[in-house]
């Protein structure tokens, strides 16, 4: 018998997490205001697997490990605070370039693989989700269920997960700002890097 009452527990949870900003939602909104929607999907396909991840993790009880060898929880803290903040700086420069000799803007885009690689090691690289996950599922004892409902469970996040970032990159789509190269897509994605380089420090910082 499938435990409805948990799994809407669950999808509640979950979505106050997704709707709270964070470093996956301040790199979509920099890419959705500057890319080509193929790389804000790969953002998207990014976060979707870091969930899947966080969540297999926390169902399996692997938090543990991080209690064990807490140096690797650091360094991948490092390791993701100094990319985010290395790609914060690659896209202010970017963006801060001067147009082109014909004087038209250059398209201050990330590529798609870039765009995943980022949004990959950005969605992996915060140890707190899984503190957060591993919480979620004992709150709703979710892990003591079994195997089938605790994968449906993490199926619920992703599906929500993504049901939210493609309504967002929708609704991103649409804004005047996102619909080719300009001065204040330029501004947006300046900003945006500067921003992603704070939370990148932020992450290293507080080891």
């Amino acid at each position: 018998m499938i435990p409805v009452d948990t799994l809407l527990v669950l999808a509640g949870l979950w979505l106050i997490a997704v709707i709270t900003p964070g470093p996956n939602t301040l790199l979509f909104v920099a890419v959705g205001l500057s890319s080509p929607t193929r790389s804000l999907l790969a953002v998207v396909a990014a976060v979707l697997i870091g969930t899947l991840c966080w969540g297999l993790a926390g169902l399996f009880g692997l938090f543990w490990l991080f209690e064990l060898f807490p140096a690797a929880a650091i360094a991948i803290k490092v390791l993701g605070g100094a990319y985010l903040a290395w790609m914060g700086l690659r896209l202010i420069r970017r963006n801060m370039a001067p147009p082109a000799a014909t004087g038209r803007l250059r398209a201050p885009a990330l590529g798609t693989r870039k765009a995943f690689v980022t949004g990959l090691v950005t969605a992996l690289g915060n140890p707190k989700s899984l503190v957060f996950v591993s919480s979620l599922f004992a709150v709703t004892h979710l892990a003591e269920q079994p195997l089938a409902i605790g994968l449906m469970g993490v199926a619920l996040m992703v599906a929500m997960s993504a049901t939210y970032y493609l309504v967002f990159a929708f609704i991103l789509r649409k804004l005047p700002v996102a619909r080719g190269p300009s001065r204040m897509g330029r501004a947006v994605g300046a900003g945006a890097g500067l921003v992603m380089i704070a939370y990148g420090g932020k992450m290293i910082w507080e080891r």
